[in-house]
C-alpha cells in the first residue's frame, strides 16, 4: 500500500493536505504552534537545533522560561495535529539537541520542490531541457514565502533566502528565452513576478517583451501602471531606463494613415481642463524640449519653477498619509493658480515642475505667492512651499556635467548666477 504524503505550501500561503483533505489547523496564523511547525518544514531535511529554535520562537518574547514555553507550544502542537486529522503520533521528536519531524509520516513541500527543481536544471547540459525545468521551477514559486509571517525575523531570513533563488532563475530564464524570440513566454513569466515583486526590472522585462513584439501599446499601459505605481507608493520618479523606453514606444507608436476623424479625437483633450495642463514627467521633458525650440526662433522667455513642499522646519517628508494629502492639494493649487497656456507635471511626492512662457523672474513671484493662497485656502496643516525658478534659456546653454542653478524665492528674486 502507497504511503500517504502531507503535503505542505508554504509559498504564497501555508495548508496542508493530508488523503486528498486540506486540514484545518489553526485559525491564528502568528500562533507559536504554527511558527514551530512552519520552522519544522523549513528544516525538514537536517532538523533544528534546540537552542535556534528557541532563539526563533521567542527572541522578541519576554518569556523568563523559555523551555517550560517551548514544551507547552509542543503539547499544543501535538494536539491540533491530531484533531486536524493526522494520525495520533508524537509527529516530532528531540535527539542530541536536535528537532526533527518524525519520518513516520511522510512530508513534501512545495519548497523542497521547488529546490529540486531548481537542482535538476543546474545539472542538465541540454539548454532547451534546463529551460524547461527552469520554467517548472519558476511556475511552483505562487508567491512570497510564509507573507503572514514576514514580521518574524527568521521567516524574513528564509523569505529573501527563496526569493533570491527565484529571481536568479527567472533572470537566467528570460536570457535564453530572449535569445530564441521567445518573446511572450518572457512577458507571461515576468507578468507572473511583477504581481509578486512589482519591482522595476520586471516591468522593463514586461515593456521590452512588448516592444519586441511591437505590441507598443500595451507596452504603455504597463509604462503608466508602473510609473504610477513607483510615484504614489514609493514617491519615486521614472529612472532613466524607464523613460528611454517611454521615448522609444513615443516614436514607434504609428496612426492609421487617412483615419482623420480617428487622429481628431486621439488629439482633443479628454476633458475641458481649467487652469494649466498637467502632463506626465515624460512628457514634459518633450514640451520642455519643443519650448526650447521655440524660443531659438521667436524669442520668448520660458522659467521653469520648482515646487517642493516640506513641513515648518523646511524638511522634506515623503511617505506619510498627511504628506500625500498634501501633494495632492499643491497640485490642485498649480493648477488653479496658472493659465492655460502653462504646463506642470510631479516630479515625485513632494515635487512639482512648473513651465511658465512669456513671463519674467519678478512674474514668477506674483505666480508662486497665488499658489500658496490657493494651497492655504484649501489646505491647512504645518506645511510650506519653497519655490526656485531658473530660465530655460540658461539652463539649454548649460553643458551636461555643469551644475543647474536655480533662483531662491527667498533670495529677493535676484540672479544667483556667477
Amino acid at each position: 500500500m502507497e504511503k500517504e504524503i502531507l503535503q505542505v505550501q508554504m509559498l504564497g500561503g501555508f495548508s496542508l493536505v493530508y488523503q486528498g483533505k486540506t486540514l484545518v489547523f489553526d485559525r491564528n496564523y502568528t500562533s507559536k504552534s504554527t511558527q514551530l511547525l512552519q520552522i519544522l518544514f523549513l528544516h525538514l531535511e537536517n532538523g533544528i537545533a534546540k537552542e535556534q529554535l528557541l532563539a526563533e520562537l521567542y527572541s522578541r518574547d519576554d518569556v523568563e522560561n523559555r523551555n517550560g514555553s517551548l514544551n507547552n507550544t509542543i503539547f499544543r502542537l501535538r494536539r491540533q495535529l491530531e484533531a486536524a486529522g493526522l494520525p495520533k503520533g508524537k509527529y516530532f521528536s528531540l535527539k542530541d539537541g536536535i528537532y526533527r519531524w518524525d519520518p513516520v509520516i511522510s512530508v513534501e513541500t512545495d519548497l523542497s520542490l521547488f529546490e529540486k527543481k531548481l537542482e535538476e536544471s543546474r545539472e542538465e547540459t541540454d539548454e532547451e531541457k534546463k529551460a524547461e525545468l527552469l520554467k517548472e521551477a519558476c511556475s511552483m514559486y505562487t508567491g512570497e514565502l510564509l507573507p503572514n509571517m514576514i514580521g518574524e525575523d527568521w521567516a524574513a531570513v528564509a523569505n529573501i533566502h527563496y526569493r533570491d533563488l527565484y529571481f536568479e532563475a527567472l533572470q537566467e530564464l528570460c536570457g535564453y528565452l530572449k535569445e530564441k524570440e521567445h518573446f511572450e513566454a518572457v512577458y507571461q513569466l515576468t507578468t507572473a513576478a511583477a504581481q509578486i515583486y512589482p519591482f522595476e526590472v520586471w516591468q522593463l522585462w514586461r515593456i521590452d517583451s512588448l516592444i519586441a513584439m511591437n505590441r507598443y501599446q500595451d507596452a504603455i499601459v504597463v509604462y503608466k501602471e508602473a510609473t504610477k505605481h513607483f510615484f504614489d507608493d514609493l514617491g519615486l520618479p521614472p529612472s532613466r531606463e524607464m523613460l528611454e523606453r517611454f521615448q522609444l514606444m513615443s516614436e514607434r507608436i504609428q496612426q492609421s494613415v487617412g483615419a482623420l476623424g480617428e487622429i481628431k479625437r486621439g488629439l482633443r483633450e479628454k476633458e475641458d481642463q481649467k487652469g494649466a495642463y498637467y502632463c506626465s514627467f515624460p512628457s514634459f521633458i518633450d514640451i520642455y524640449h519643443v519650448i526650447g525650440r521655440m524660443m531659438e526662433r521667436n524669442g520668448i522667455s520660458v522659467y521653469i519653477m520648482l515646487c517642493t513642499l516640506t513641513d515648518k522646519n523646511g524638511e522634506i517628508r515623503m511617505g506619510t498619509d498627511r504628506n500625500k494629502e498634501a501633494s495632492k492639494a499643491l497640485k490642485i493649487a498649480i493648477c488653479n493658480s496658472l493659465r492655460r497656456g502653462d504646463f506642470y507635471t510631479r516630479y515625485n511626492e513632494s515635487q512639482f515642475l512648473v513651465m511658465l512662457s512669456g513671463t519674467t523672474l519678478e512674474s514668477c513671484q506674483v505666480v508662486s505667492a497665488r499658489i500658496d493662497r490657493n494651497f492655504k485656502k484649501d489646505f491647512g496643516g504645518h506645511f510650506r512651499i519653497n519655490y526656485y525658478m531658473a530660465s530655460v534659456a540658461e539652463l539649454r546653454e548649460e553643458r551636461e556635467e555643469d551644475p543647474i542653478l536655480f533662483t531662491s524665492a527667498g533670495d529677493c528674486w535676484g540672479n544667483t548666477r556667477k
